[in-house]
């Protein structure tokens, strides 16, 4: 794995808690999508991951706890904790490197923590997935 400083996410942060930025549905709660990836760390200041409209990786300074500017109307939209992050084996991130797509273009970011490694991958959706280091 090759380390480099992904989007401001690198090797010996804190992460105090990720969220998911959500687009609610007008008519089913159930029916939301995630948009986007917040982490909070430590020092005060968070990350955004969300997709671009290639469906490369987008990272940008975020705004926590008020949500993007691209939220709009703000009532439709909300953050959704990712209730494993930020706690004890994923609070410190021991290293940060790229996913690439097939043309070499940055779709995703893979965080390894001491207890489980967390991908976030661009696309048609953006999704994340948290693989417990554990077996």
């Amino acid at each position: 794995m090759t380390e480099r400083k992904v989007a401001n996410l690198q090797a010996g942060q804190r992460v105090r808690a990720a969220f998911g930025v959500k687009y609610l549905a007008d008519d089913v709660q159930s029916a939301t999508s995630v948009e986007a990836v917040e982490f909070v760390l430590g020092a005060g200041h968070s990350i955004l991951l969300s997709c671009g409209t290639d469906w490369t990786l987008k990272d940008s300074e975020g705004r926590w706890p008020v949500l993007p500017a691209w939220c709009w109307p703000a009532e439709s939209w909300a953050f959704e904790e990712i209730g494993e992050i930020g706690r004890p084996g994923l609070d410190r991130i021991v290293s940060a490197s790229d996913i690439h797509n097939s043309v070499g273009e940055v779709c995703g970011v893979h965080l390894e923590f001491p207890a489980a490694w967390v991908s976030v991958r661009s696309g048609e959706a953006l999704t994340w997935d948290i693989s417990s280091k554990v077996s």
